[in-house]
Parts: structure tokens; C-alpha cells; sequence
């Protein structure tokens, strides 16, 4: 029975070490300071950096395009379409 005690105490600090990762990370993700970003669905996702990372935007938002400094720039569905409908 000691050993079986032993072994989940051993267990308890095995997840500990491993668990802390606010104060010790083993992987840091810096973002680089530009982003390729493309609308998929309700989501702008950039797969240009190390780690594929996403922004949820919503079905009111398009993606118009990327500003030189990595920026999306987005704007509302309803004034696109109402600028498109009163030029036709």
C-alpha cells in the first residue's frame, strides 16, 4: 500500500511541473508583426505564422483586405451591399 501511495504522490508532482505553465512554459508563441490574414466562414485565420491563429469576426464583418502593417481591414456587410445596390 505504501508504494501505491508513493506512486501517486510521485504522479501529483509529475503533473505539477508539467501543469505550471503560466510560470514555466516549455513553448512560447511570439507572433510575428505581420499577418496574412483570410476570411473563412465568420472567422479571419492567419496561417503565415509559426502557429495557425484565428479571430472570430462574426456574419456582419467581411474582410476588405490587409493594411501594409499586417492589419485586416474589415467592414460591415450591410454597407457594402448598400454602397453595390445604389450604384447599380
Amino acid at each position: 500500500m505504501h508504494e501505491k501511495q508513493q506512486e501517486e504522490e510521485n504522479e501529483v508532482e509529475a503533473l505539477k511541473e508539467v501543469g505550471d505553465i503560466e510560470n514555466h512554459p516549455s513553448y512560447r508563441f511570439i507572433p510575428k508583426g505581420y499577418h496574412e490574414w483570410k476570411q473563412e466562414g465568420y472567422y479571419l485565420i492567419c496561417r503565415s505564422c509559426e502557429l495557425e491563429h484565428a479571430v472570430w469576426i462574426g456574419k456582419d464583418y467581411l474582410l476588405t483586405g490587409i493594411k501594409e502593417d499586417g492589419k485586416p481591414i474589415i467592414k460591415k456587410r450591410s454597407e457594402l451591399f448598400k454602397r453595390n445596390s445604389q450604384s447599380i
